[in-house]
C-alpha cells in the first residue's frame, strides 16, 4: 500500500513521532492519503505496515481507529525475543544522536525507574504486553493478531502472513528479504563519538538529521571483516530482558488474543556467556575511521546538493556598440 519500502511519514504523523527537520504539512497529506487507501470501497485486501505504530498512546489509537474505522480492521503485532532487541535498539538510538554507551544504555532501559526520555520510549514499544492491550482496548482482543518470530525458520514470518491474508504459498516467502545488518562495535563506538562531539560543536538535531540522512547508507555498504566484533549484551541484560519477556508472554495469554508462534520464545534467549559488557574500543580501526569520513563527506556534498539555492536565470549577453568618427 506504498510506493516504497516503509511510508514513514505517514506513521510518524499520526503518532507524533516527526523527525526534525521534515515538513508536518506534507506529513499529513501522507497520512490523509492512507486513510483514504484504507478506507475506499473495494474488495481488495489492504495492509499499512509502520514500526511506528507501536509507539501509539490509547489516545492516538483512537485517532487511527475512528479515521480508518473498526468495521473490517485487524491489527498484527510480531514480536522478538526482548534480549535479541536491546543491541538494535541501543543502534536505532545512535543514529539518532544518543551520546550513551552500551552499558549505560542497557543499565538506564533495564533500571526500575524508566521514567527519562530514552527508557519510556523504548518500553512504550517494547512492553509487548501493554502494546497488545493498547490496540485491543479499541480492537477488540479477537482482532489483535500476535505473531512470535522464529529465530531458527525465516520463512515463519512470510508463511504466517500468507495465511492471515489468504495469499497463495511463496507469495511473500518466495520474495528476496533486504538484510539490515547490525554495527560492529567499532561502527557503533564511532558513531558513539561522533554524536558526543557533533553536540559539543552546538550543531542542532535538524543539521544532524539531515546529514545522516545520507550517510547512514554509506555506513551499512561497508563490509565487516570476517571476525569483526560486534556488540555483545551481558548476562545480566540477558537474564533481566528473559525475566520481563516471561511476565508479558503471561499477560499476553491473559488478555486472550490469537498467538501465531511460541509466546514463550521472547523470554527464551540464551546466555552470552559474559558477565559484564565488553568495554567499547579504545582505538577504532583505520579503515573503519576512513570509510566513516568518505560518507560524511558523500553526504555534505548531497546535502549540498538538495539545499543549494536555485541558479540564477542565465542573462543573455550585453552586445556592444562601437561608435565610428
Amino acid at each position: 500500500m506504498s510506493r516504497s519500502r516503509h511510508d514513514a511519514k505517514a506513521a510518524r504523523y499520526v503518532t507524533g513521532r516527526m523527525v526534525a527537520g521534515r515538513d508536518p504539512v506534507r506529513a499529513e497529506r501522507a497520512w490523509g492519503a492512507v486513510v483514504g487507501d484504507l478506507t475506499a470501497d473495494s474488495d481488495e485486501r489492504r495492509v499499512f505496515s509502520s514500526e511506528f505504530l507501536s509507539d501509539a498512546s490509547d489516545e492516538q489509537i483512537a485517532r487511527v481507529v475512528a479515521d480508518v474505522g473498526v468495521a473490517d480492521l485487524w491489527v498484527a503485532v510480531t514480536l522478538r525475543p526482548l534480549a535479541r532487541i536491546l543491541s538494535s535498539q541501543y543502534q536505532q538510538g545512535l543514529q539518532r544522536q544518543s551520546p550513551h554507551r552500551y552499558d549505560d544504555w542497557l543499565r538506564m532501559v533495564l533500571a526500575d525507574d524508566t521514567s527519562a526520555p530514552e527508557p519510556r520510549e523504548f518500553w512504550t514499544r517494547h512492553r509487548h504486553d501493554e502494546l497488545v492491550r493498547r490496540w485491543a482496548a479499541h480492537v477488540g482482543a479477537d482482532r489483535v493478531v500476535v505473531v512470535v518470530l522464529d529465530s531458527a525458520d525465516h520463512r515463519f514470518l512470510p508463511h504466517t502472513f500468507e495465511r492471515l491474508l489468504g495469499l497463495r504459498p511463496e507469495t511473500l516467502a518466495g520474495q528476496d528479504a533486504r538484510e539490515n545488518r547490525s554495527l560492529t562495535a567499532d561502527e557503533a563506538e564511532l558513531l558513539r563519538r561522533f554524536n558526543v562531539d557533533f553536540a559539543a560543536l552546538g550543531l542542532g538535531p535538524d543539521h544532524y538529521v539531515r546529514l545522516f540522512r545520507h550517510l547512514k547508507d554509506h555506513v551499512k555498504e561497508r563490509e565487516p571483516a570476517p571476525g569483526e566484533p560486534g556488540l555483545v549484551t551481558p548476562d545480566w541484560a540477558v537474564a533481566r530482558a528473559n525475566a520481563i519477556g516471561r511476565e508479558m508472554a503471561e499477560a499476553i495469554r491473559a488478555l486472550g488474543v490469537p498467538v501465531y508462534g511460541d509466546l514463550d520464545a521472547i523470554a527464551a534467549t540464551g546466555l552470552a556467556g559474559v558477565a559484564s559488557t565488553p568495554e567499547p574500543p579504545a582505538a577504532i580501526d583505520a579503515g573503519v575511521a576512513a570509510w566513516f569520513g568518505a560518507g560524511l563527506a558523500l553526504a555534505a556534498e548531497r546535502l549540498a546538493r538538495t539545499t543549494a539555492p536555485p541558479p540564477e536565470p542565465e542573462q543573455a549577453p550585453r552586445r556592444r556598440f562601437s561608435r565610428r568618427a
